[in-house]
This record gives structure tokens, sequence and C-alpha cells, in this order.
């Protein structure tokens, strides 16, 4: 990847009650003792790849040039589904071929793929359905050891990796904006994949703009700069840490109030 990545950052859906992060780290520590493990989230709604790839492309930016980003969340596990080493310009992406990579795509982020496929790199012994211990965390270990990704398996064409057109926000032929939630946070928060620049071209660049949001039928609902600027306990938009359109209450959980769940649709229309 340019240098050797110093960090591996972890993002799965295995929780914290059992010992499968533990036994990953440890797998990748075996390989590169002096390697630092970062991690992102270990609470993905199980098997919601699509929550997964929103957080990637949402993380992957804060951390330092050279680390590299193992994903875990792989409803797949034991089948042909492949795992893939992803390149871009800073850092690299190691995940099963399922999804997990498409808003890194969808931007134009990456720049090579290599399947996974060197069985010298795993583990001596693979459990059919523990593939983040016995073949992602070995090969993490030998990519953060130095090790070239050319020695990983064949090389892919970016355009054949899995890709989950739906994490696109999108100008509808209606003239509304549409996205969808993609993430609840612990705060009650209702995350979209509808990201500023494209929420400001659809304002024509006024963000201050009066909208109507249709969102579990609740419209219109306020587009504000800070939670503070709406009453405790009020429902609002606004433009969140991710630089997307999240739904929130002051002092209070969009969630219970709206009851969605990611995937749900958001549209966006301009009161004129």
């Amino acid at each position: 990847m340019g240098t050797t990545p110093a960090i591996i950052s972890l993002l799965t859906d295995f929780g914290d009650r059992d010992e499968y992060v533990g036994v990953m780290k440890g797998a990748i520590l075996s390989r590169v003792p002096h390697g630092v493990i970062v991690d992102i989230c270990h609470h993905i709604a199980s098997h919601d790849i699509r929550q997964a790839a929103a957080m990637i492309l949402a993380a992957y930016r804060h951390f330092p040039e050279g680390t590299l980003h193992v994903m875990v969340v792989d409803p797949g596990v034991g089948s042909k589904r492949d795992i893939v080493f992803a390149r871009a310009r800073a850092c690299g992406f190691l995940c099963p071929d399922n999804g997990l990579l498409s808003g890194l795509r969808l931007e134009g982020i990456l720049q090579d793929v290599w399947r996974v496929t060197n069985r010298a790199l795993f583990a001596e012994a693979v459990s059919a359905t523990f593939h983040g211990r016995d073949i992602i965390a070995p090969v993490a270990g030998f990519l953060a050891s130095g090790g070239r990704p050319e020695l990983l398996g064949p090389p892919m064409a970016i355009r054949d990796l899995v890709c989950l057109d739906a994490l696109a926000a999108r100008l509808a032929t209606d003239g509304s904006l549409q996205g969808i939630v993609v993430n609840v946070d612990r705060f009650g928060n209702v995350v979209t994949n509808i990201g500023r620049e494209l929420l400001t071209s659809f304002l024509e660049g006024d963000l201050k703009q009066s909208l109507t949001i249709n969102l579990a039928g609740r419209h219109p609902i306020p587009l504000v700069s800070t939670y503070s600027d709406i009453p405790a306990g009020k429902l609002l938009a606004l433009i969140g840490s991710r630089d997307t359109l999240e739904f929130a209450v002051n002092q209070g959980s969009a969630v219970s109030l709206l009851s969605v769940a990611p995937g749900a649709p958001v549209r966006v229309i301009c009161l004129r």
C-alpha cells in the first residue's frame, strides 16, 4: 500500500458478548505483534452490510495514511463469495466481497483490488463459520507486516466488486431528492445517505430553504444547523458529523418518534 500500515481498524457485527472480536485481534497480533488495532464498531446490526458500508465510508478518512481497514459483516461466510483486498491512495480495505465496499466504489476511492486466494496465508485449519479469524485476520497480519498484495491472489476489476446501488442517493425524475436511512445511532438519531454536497446542489446552495421531508409520514421537518436551534423534545433535520442528512430530536430520540429502520426511504422536496 505504499507504506507499511501500523494501524489496523476493525468493523464487525460481532458485538461484545462473545470471544469473536478478541480472538480476531489475537490472530492479527500473532502475525504483527506491534500492530495497533482500533475498534471502529462491533455493533453493526447482524448481517447489515448496508449499515457497515455506510459506516466505513464515514470513518476511513479520519485515520492516518497507511491504515488497514478490516471489515467482517459476512452473512455468506463459508459460501463461494470472495474475500478481497482493495487498495486506495492512502489506505487499504480487507473484507468479504458482499457489498461492504459499495460506498467507497461509488465515490471512486478504490484504485486496485485483489481476490484473497493464497491458502498459504490462512490459518492451518479454516472453520466454515469463522473466516474472520482463520482467513481475514491472518491476511491482515500479513499485509500489516508489509506483505505485498500481489501475493494474495489474482487481481480483479473494481467494476466486478459487489455493489449495493441503493447506497447512492439520487435526484428522481419527479424533481425530488431520494435516499434511504443507513443507520440509527445510540442517541436515536436517524442517519441517511443524502450528503451535504448533493443536498446543497438540490437546494441551489441555500440550506436555509424550507423543505418537505417525507420520512415515516412526517413532514415538514425543519432543516437547522444545530440540535439547540429547536426546542427540547422537537424533531429536526440537520447535516450531521458524517456530512449527511440526519434526523434528530433535541435531547431525545428521533427513532422512537419516527419508528423507522435502516433501509427506510427518504424523500426531500423544496417548498419554493
